[in-house]
């Protein structure tokens, strides 16, 4: 877990998943594209995180 609060993809994509609420809520990106970036911000995390206790 310290090594992936270490990662630059981790704050990326936390800062990816802050933006896509901030832009739902300000009206900017509607629900559904808020959830697809949503999701695809974990996938980065997840993968960084699986290839990373792979090796």
């Amino acid at each position: 877990m310290a090594t992936l609060l270490k990662s630059k993809t981790f704050w990326a994509a936390i800062a990816g998943i802050i933006t896509a609420v901030g832009a739902y809520l300000t009206g900017e990106m509607e629900l559904a594209t808020a959830i697809q970036t949503g999701i695809g911000c974990l996938l980065a995390i997840f993968i960084r995180d699986g290839i990373a206790t792979a090796k």
